[in-house]
Parts: structure tokens; C-alpha cells; sequence
């Protein structure tokens, strides 16, 4: 066993985890996950990803209550059917894209948002921007550069939300709150923690579009509503379940609204959160 520092992302307390040497071998081709849980090192619960040197990748809080709705898209894509999905270095991205800056740059592309990443490994733009524009397959359009640092200009990306490898460099209007950002942890942590690099490509690829596909109903459903009629939570559950045949969390619905309003531009007039709350009962 391999004795590793840690250091929790909410609170910053540190401490030690023991990782099987042989379990991190077999996660050569990415990076092995550990959940350390509630009280282990401090209050809180995380998830931290270690690579094949044993180094500590990146420490990423999870909601492990939310559960994501378990639907197949309607143009779902099967690995033997996309010579894109070959063409990416799946292992390369786990190793060098941290779970938190996938998620960052997930909650920019879901808002509808312009996106600059400056990558330091001029080798891997390339693989970077194949990754994007896979996993948004069939969904969401992407405005994503990705350039290295002495080809960032201040002045040419005025609106776009900024990141490098490690932070976000430049968000204007506070898109990124990690406070918010429960879905795509959730989304991310199974992408990271999926061993076959096509099926981990694949996953994220599909809990995409079945975002999108979510949103765009209740777009349908609140662009016909009648004047000053509002949106009930129970309503809008039952209406997915009954056209995509899929159970949802009061969370994920939540989500689903932010991507109608942000990405969809339809505003959705909910009820107040007292009768919203008690409708979903």
C-alpha cells in the first residue's frame, strides 16, 4: 500500500489516504479514483485522483446523493460507429485536464458561453479540442478555443470566460459557481472513473444529450403555456417521464431549468418555491 497526502477542496484540511499500488497500475491508462468519505479527514466528503506516479491529480467535492437520470438518447452513438471517437487521446485527458476544469468548462458550454482555454502542452490542443467537440455531439453547439499562452490576447476574447489548466483566468458575469456545479461532478467523476476510454467517452457524451434533449422539452412545454400560467415542478416531472420515459431528482430539474434559461434564452415562469416544493410531494 501506498501512503498519499491529501488535501480536502472545501476546507483545505490535509491529511493521508492509502492507495493499493497494484489498483493504480491497473489505472495506468487514466487516473485512479478514491472516495474519501465524511469524518476519514475532515467533515466533508471528496473524491481524489491519483495517476500511475502516485501524485495527486486533482481532489474534486461530489454529490453523491444526486443520482443522474438513466436514458438512452435518441441518436445515440455506439463506439464502432465514430472514427472521431478514435481520433481522441482519451488517456491523455484524464492525465492532464483536471476533473474540475472539465466541469468548469461544461457549466460555460451549458450557459451558452464563449470559451478561451489557454493549454500549456501545444502537443495536445488538438486532442483537447476533439475531446469538446465530441462529447457535445448531437447537443450542445461549443464556442471553444483553445490556444496557447502566447497567443492569448486580453483584448481579442473581451467576451469570452477565460480558463488555463489549473483556474479560471476571466468570468465577468460569475457563470462559474461551484456552488453550482453538482451535475457536472457528478457527470465528470463517472467519465474519470470509467476504465474503457471509449465507454468513459461515450458516458459523458450521452449524460450530455440527454441534458439537452430534458431542456429542450421544457423549453417546448413553457413556450406554450398561456399568459401568466406557471411552471410546478410535479408537472414537469411527470411530463419527462411520460415523453422520455425517465425519472428525475428535484436537482437535476433544477439544472435542467438553468440550460433552458441560459443556453435555450426561454425563461421559466416557476411558481413559488413553497407551492413548487409542495407539488413535487
Amino acid at each position: 500500500m501506498k501512503k498519499i497526502e491529501v488535501r480536502c477542496p472545501s476546507c483545505a484540511a490535509r491529511g493521508f489516504i492509502e492507495v493499493s499500488e497494484g489498483e493504480v497500475e491497473k489505472a495506468k491508462r487514466g487516473v485512479f479514483a478514491v472516495n474519501v468519505s465524511e469524518g476519514f479527514i475532515c467533515e466533508h466528503s471528496f473524491v481524489a485522483y491519483i495517476d500511475k506516479n502516485f501524485s495527486v491529480r486533482d481532489t474534486f467535492t461530489t454529490d453523491f446523493q444526486l443520482e443522474l437520470p438513466e436514458i438512452i438518447p435518441k441518436k445515440s452513438i455506439e463506439p464502432k460507429d465514430s472514427a472521431q471517437l478514435d481520433s481522441i487521446n482519451v488517456s491523455l485527458i484524464k492525465l492532464n485536464l483536471s476533473a474540475s476544469l472539465i466541469a468548469y468548462i461544461l457549466r460555460a458550454i451549458l450557459c451558452k458561453r464563449k470559451i478561451v482555454l489557454i493549454f500549456d502542452q501545444i502537443f495536445m490542443l488538438d486532442d483537447v479540442r476533439r475531446f469538446f467537440d465530441y462529447i457535445t455531439i448531437n447537443s450542445f453547439k461549443t464556442e471553444l478555443v483553445v490556444i496557447s499562452k502566447d497567443q492569448y490576447n486580453n483584448e481579442s476574447y473581451n467576451d469570452y470566460i477565460v480558463f488555463n489548466r489549473k483556474d479560471v483566468i476571466k468570468d465577468d458575469d460569475g457563470i462559474i459557481d461551484v456552488k453550482k456545479l453538482g451535475v457536472e461532478r457528478s457527470l465528470v467523476q463517472k467519465f474519470l472513473e470509467e476504465y474503457e476510454p471509449g465507454a468513459s467517452l461515450i458516458y459523458l457524451q450521452n449524460g450530455l444529450q440527454k441534458a439537452y434533449e430534458l431542456s429542450e422539452t421544457i423549453a417546448d412545454i413553457v413556450k406554450g403555456l398561456k399568459k401568466k400560467e406557471k411552471v410546478y415542478s410535479k408537472k414537469i416531472i411527470g411530463d419527462l417521464s411520460r415523453i422520455h420515459n425517465v425519472k428525475i431528482q428535484l436537482a437535476y430539474l433544477d439544472f435542467l431549468f438553468e440550460i433552458v434559461e441560459n443556453y435555450f434564452k426561454v425563461e421559466v415562469p416557476k411558481s413559488s418555491k413553497v407551492s413548487n416544493f409542495l407539488g413535487t410531494l
